[in-house]
Parts: structure tokens; C-alpha cells; sequence
């Protein structure tokens, strides 16, 4: 018997095939940007997948405020076609045979594989922070997902660090990689696209390293405004640029600047997981509901 789990994303959906624990098969296929399009595609992939081994249940990694007692998208990313559709039982009526399915938001699934598998493994209370075009936050308290009364805990981008400076311009804006990268491009007159995180790392100019600096006290900010609010055992901090040797040492340093760190410190590290991040803890959150059972 094997497990089935889904990482929908803007851009493709992924999927993974996992049995005894082990991820043997996984593929992508470019997202549908219709409804009924969208549950064709994760139907037709499910029916493929339980004839060459049969399923146990289906887990879904889902990007938005994601409902998972209930299963609704109460808004879905960028999957605007999806917004407030169940999405359990929508799946449910194309498929070809009654299965379990389980559903949960994208960052939370990336805290459960980190939770179960990876660097987060052994603390109860954990927090993952994803870096990338925004900032978003996973969490996990007491063993268990922390959806919030409304389904928005965790959207940590969304945190106001620089009110005299800044406006209300949110973290999103200011610590995101997105920021980092468009403050190189602006600060040399390149367009973001030719910017990498890689190249910002090995770029030793004066003015490069000041705006690292700057970028990672930013980053430090919003770690620590979590930290003293949720008071984890652990932080993990995601996202493509969490894969630079050089990001952690930065994060620490401008923690340690913090005055009040050593008093709230927690320990923080990088993911283990990346790509199948999604799809490990969608995994896990299917075997979840089946344990619970």
C-alpha cells in the first residue's frame, strides 16, 4: 500500500508517491488555472498512481488560508479559481473510489516534514520561517498545526518592523529574499531578474556587505518578534536562499545584536528539507489522519 501526496503551487503541481516512508516516485505538471481543470488533473494523476499501487489516502500541501478540519480553501494564493471551494470534497466526487484526504497549508506541511524527518525533529513547539518572494511562517505547537481562529496564523510577512522608517510597509517588503534582491539590483542599476542570492553572498563590496547587514537585522526582526510571541524550542528558516552556507551565520549575528536575544533565545537552524518539502509533510499529514483514526 502506498500514500499519495500533492504540493499545489502556482506555477505545478507536484506530486509523490510514498511507501513504507520512502518517497519512490514523484513528477509535476504545470498548475490548471480553472476548477474544473485543477481537480481533473489531481483526479487523473490519483487514478494513475493507485493503479500501479494501490493508495491508502491523499495528502495535499495547498498554498492560502487552508481550513483542514473542513477542507475549504478559504482563500487559496494565487489559485483564485479555488477560493472558498472544498476542496476535500470536491476531490472526492472525481475520484474513481472513497480515499481519505487530508489538507493542510504549504508552510505548515514544510514545519511537519521538517517536524517528523528533518532538523526539527524532537521539539514539540516549532516554527519555520520561509524566505523567498514573501515571508511565511509555519507552526507547530504541542505536536499539532496552528491553523488560527480564522485560518492565518503564521503569515509572518505580513509583521510592521520599521514604523518611523518605513510606514506601514511590511516585512514582506523589507526582509523578504525578494527585498534582498531588489535592493542589489537598485543599489548597481541591475534589473532582478539577473540577481541571485548566490551573488549577493560572494559579493564582497563595502556596499554589499552593508546592505547583507542590513538585511539580516530585518530578518532578525522578525524572528525574534515570533520568537517572544510563541516562545518554540526551534527555529528553521526555509525558502531557496536558507540553502547558502552564509545565511545562517548572518541571521545569528544580527540576533545576537538584539539586546534582549540571549534572554529569549531559542536555537535556529536551516531546513532540511527544500523541493520535496511540500511533499513529505503532506505525507505526513495524510498518515496523521489515518493514525488518528
Amino acid at each position: 500500500m502506498s500514500w499519495l501526496s500533492f504540493d499545489i503551487g502556482g506555477t505545478f503541481i507536484k506530486y509523490g508517491v510514498f511507501s513504507a516512508g520512502e518517497l519512490i516516485e514523484k513528477g509535476k505538471i504545470a498548475t490548471p488555472y480553472s476548477e474544473e481543470g485543477f481537480f481533473d488533473t489531481v483526479a487523473k494523476i490519483t487514478v494513475s498512481c493507485d493503479q500501479k499501487k494501490p493508495l491508502r489516502g491523499i495528502g495535499l500541501s495547498f498554498p492560502g488560508f487552508i481550513d483542514g478540519k473542513r477542507g475549504v480553501a478559504v482563500m487559496a494564493g494565487a489559485l483564485t479559481p479555488l477560493h472558498g471551494i472544498n476542496i476535500k470534497e470536491a476531490l472526492a466526487a472525481k475520484l474513481h473510489r472513497p480515499l481519505p484526504i487530508a489538507i493542510a497549508n504549504d508552510a505548515n506541511c514544510a514545519a511537519l516534514a521538517e517536524f517528523y524527518q528533518g532538523n526539527g525533529q524532537g521539539a514539540a513547539d516549532l516554527l519555520l520561517v520561509t524566505l523567498g518572494t514573501g515571508i511565511g511562517c509555519g507552526i507547530i505547537l504541542n505536536g499539532e498545526i496552528r491553523e488560527g481562529h480564522s485560518f492565518k496564523a503564521g503569515e509572518s510577512g505580513m509583521m510592521i518592523t520599521d514604523l518611523s522608517h518605513s510606514g506601514f510597509t511590511t516585512a514582506h517588503d523589507l526582509a523578504s529574499t525578494r527585498a534582498l534582491v531588489t535592493g542589489y539590483g537598485e543599489l548597481y542599476g541591475l534589473a532582478t531578474e539577473l540577481v541571485t542570492g548566490e551573488m549577493i553572498f560572494e559579493d564582497e563590496r563595502a556596499a554589499t556587505k552593508q546592505l547583507r547587514q542590513d538585511w539580516g537585522q530585518r530578518v532578525a526582526a522578525v524572528l525574534f518578534n515570533i520568537v517572544v510571541t510563541l516562545d518554540p524550542e526551534k527555529i528553521l528558516i526555509g525558502g531557496g536562499v536558507s540553502q547558502n552556507p552564509k545565511l545562517l551565520p548572518l541571521v545569528e549575528e544580527a540576533l545576537a545584536a538584539i539586546p534582549y536575544w540571549q534572554e529569549f533565545h531559542v536555537p535556529v537552524a536551516t531546513c532540511y528539507f527544500h523541493n520535496d518539502a511540500g511533499l513529505v509533510g503532506a505525507y505526513h499529514l495524510i498518515k496523521e489522519l489515518e493514525e488518528s483514526k
